[in-house]
């Protein structure tokens, strides 16, 4: 017999995080949504494409749920949620998920969404994506009737609902693709807003999408996303009324508007992190002990002090919102404790004693590696590496950062639900992505032994040993994890932040103006 799994149980069979976060007031308590007008948010970074599946940069992920679902999506406490997906149940044998989807779901352009967009969705994902290395225990996908869809893996998968509910997991329409090409510059999916205009780098219309099958939402007729490069800039505009809202990428600047009486402040712990990319396959940063060396070299506490003004907390390589995957802190924060000469010594037993010269890439919109940057590159100094900062344009990083044509660079990412998704894709060095080219045998065969096990106590064994060896080996740099920070003006109501700063938060956002 087939096992349901609603919210009680995935948790107890996956293990899923439930994190406490302190999220800023998000509702008007015992007001009723008003329907209606316009809201303007601004942020520092474009988009350098829109589509779900193609584009791997932050800036894309964050804009998606505003035009795209989901089959399951994870709610800011990172409880997964069924979204066009109304139900799920597993194979005794744990190797089939059976969707059923919601029946009367229109895409933008009112056709109906069946299985086969579904399938459509990921066959296109699995050939052509960056994500597909989240998917890899995925066989294939099947429609099972109109209105259900079959995942059927090569093992049991545990990181299943998490890479659904993750950055690449938003369902196409093929139609769209045959229409348009690709979804770079267009967009037509089942979300809350319809695209309207994109003037790039300047801003983005979206307008409501009267047949949303959240009955009632969005609230709003239309969201205008600025893109205003200069966040002082924003901050002048949110302290006059110009702009409603602003996701905050310079932490520093919550100091200077938490005590504005027109506005509402949020924090949270993010998902995410900032991180210090390595290459292991150029020149010294192949050899561990230099890797090693980099680790104990860097202070991780003053970069968040300097790049994030302090908003943020130092973190395992499991973050603060996936609360039951973390290490304890005693285990992990050892080998956060600068130790110059250990680094030294290690450099001396590689052979680099007299040090060496790498490039370290920094995308000049994101402030926290601008800031970063020049305090990682002066510690890095007292052992020899002369890091020359390099600063190079959102687009063409990506494209550098995917091709692995890098020696270091600062990174960030929105994180993941589950350990599987935060780790597998990154760090294997067949099968992932292997974000810093490397490879450790024993690391690969413990995160495919995560994987298939689907007993939380015994995966939390499994990912406590993968946090232990990666703080060992040193594939990168988990330097932070900065708060997320967004600000309202008082009059937005009902916006929720989320851990993983995509803005899921806008479908419930309405304007309390008389």
């Amino acid at each position: 017999m087939s096992r349901d799994l609603n919210r009680r149980d995935f948790l107890t069979t996956a293990g899923l995080a439930l994190g406490a976060l302190g999220v800023g007031s998000t509702a008007a308590l015992g007001q009723t949504p008003k329907a209606g007008g316009t809201l303007v948010s601004a942020q520092t970074t474009e988009a350098t494409g829109l589509d779900p599946q193609l584009v791997a940069a932050f800036s894309r992920s964050r804009r998606s749920p505003m035009m795209y679902n989901q089959l399951v999506r994870f709610e800011p406490d990172m409880t997964p949620v069924p979204e066009l997906a109304e139900s799920w149940h597993t194979s005794p044998d744990g190797l089939t998920w059976t969707f059923k989807l919601r029946e009367g779901v229109k895409f933008h352009d009112g056709q109906e969404l069946t299985s086969a967009d579904v399938k459509f969705t990921f066959d296109r994902l699995f050939e052509k994506s960056p994500g597909k290395s989240d998917f890899i225990a995925v066989d294939k996908v099947e429609p099972a009737g109109k209105y259900a869809v079959k995942f059927i893996t090569k093992e049991p998968f545990a990181g299943l609902l998490a890479a659904l509910g993750g950055f690449w997991g938003f369902i196409i329409s093929e139609a769209g693709i045959k229409k348009h090409g690709d979804l770079n510059k267009a967009a037509l999916g089942t979300g809350p807003f319809v695209l309207e205009d994109w003037k790039v780098e300047q801003q983005m219309v979206l307008k409501k999408n009267p047949h949303y099958f959240k009955k009632g939402r969005p609230h709003v007729d239309q969201i205008v996303l600025r893109t205003i490069p200069d966040e002082a800039n924003i901050v002048a505009a949110l302290r006059t009324g110009q702009i409603q809202h602003a996701f905050i990428e310079d932490n520093k600047n919550y100091n200077l508007l938490k005590d504005e009486k027109s506005l509402t402040g949020y924090r949270s712990s993010r998902l995410g992190y900032d991180f210090l990319n390595i290459n292991a396959t150029r020149g010294p940063l192949k050899d561990v002990r230099v890797r090693q060396a980099i680790s104990w070299t860097v202070d991780r506490a003053q970069v968040l002090r300097v790049a994030a003004s302090g908003f943020g907390r130092l973190t395992a390589p499991a973050t603060a919102p996936m609360k039951q995957w973390q290490l304890p802190e005693e285990q992990w924060m050892r080998y956060y404790k600068p130790d110059v000469e250990k680094a030294k010594k290690l450099m001396a037993d590689a052979g680099q004693a007299q040090g060496f010269s790498v490039k370290l890439g920094v995308i000049p919109t994101f402030p926290t590696m601008v800031s970063g940057a020049p305090v990682v590159a002066a510690q890095l100094k007292r052992i020899g590496i002369t890091a020359e900062i390099e600063n190079v344009e959102y687009a063409v990083w990506i494209k550098r950062w995917q091709a692995k044509d890098f020696d270091l660079t600062m990174n960030t990412t929105p994180g993941y639900a589950d350990p599987d998704t935060a780790f597998f894709r990154a760090l294997h060095s067949t099968k992932g992505q292997n974000w810093n080219s490397w490879s450790v045998p024993d690391l690969d065969a413990m995160l495919e032994e995560g994987r298939r096990t689907l007993d939380p106590k015994k995966r939390k064994e499994i990912y406590d040993r993968v946090q232990l060896m990666i703080l060992e080996n040193v594939p990168q740099l988990w330097l932070f994890s900065a708060d997320t920070i967004d600000f309202t003006q008082t009059a937005v109501k009902g916006f929720r932040q989320h851990p993983t700063t995509l803005l899921y938060g806008f479908e419930g956002a309405w304007l309390d103006k008389a």
